[in-house]
């Protein structure tokens, strides 16, 4: 079986609004392709740019340059090393603090209109 990937993320987990974030997913040598995956799964990114990450590990990069309110929530790895696609990751989420507010949930559940009064 192939083993899980991880996940990390630099600088941190916790991003001022408008700051960038680079998520890092690991896997063993060998990897095709790294897909980043919203907590949803219906949007994801890929990348081929795969590098060696020490000898027996690679990874690849994704950054977000200017992190916004949507970005908040978890994310996951996932790698395909041929002939198939690895396990999940564990969720890492993201931070995302404005000046007096930080978003980690949906907006819609975080919208002071839909608090009862």
């Amino acid at each position: 079986d192939l083993p899980r990937p991880s996940i990390s993320a630099e600088p941190g987990t916790v991003i001022p609004l408008g700051s960038h974030v680079t998520f890092v997913c690991r896997g063993p040598v060998g990897v095709d392709t790294f897909r980043l995956e919203r907590a949803n799964g219906f949007t994801y990114n890929d990348s081929e740019d795969v590098s060696q990450a020490g000898p027996s590990e690679s990874e690849a990069r994704f950054r977000i340059d200017s992190v916004s309110e949507g970005n908040a929530g978890p994310y996951r790895c996932i790698y395909y090393k041929p002939p198939k696609w690895s396990d999940h990751s564990d969720y890492l989420e993201l931070l995302v603090k404005g000046e007096d507010v930080t978003w980690a949930l949906p907006r819609s559940q975080l919208d002071p209109r839909a608090c009862p009064q």
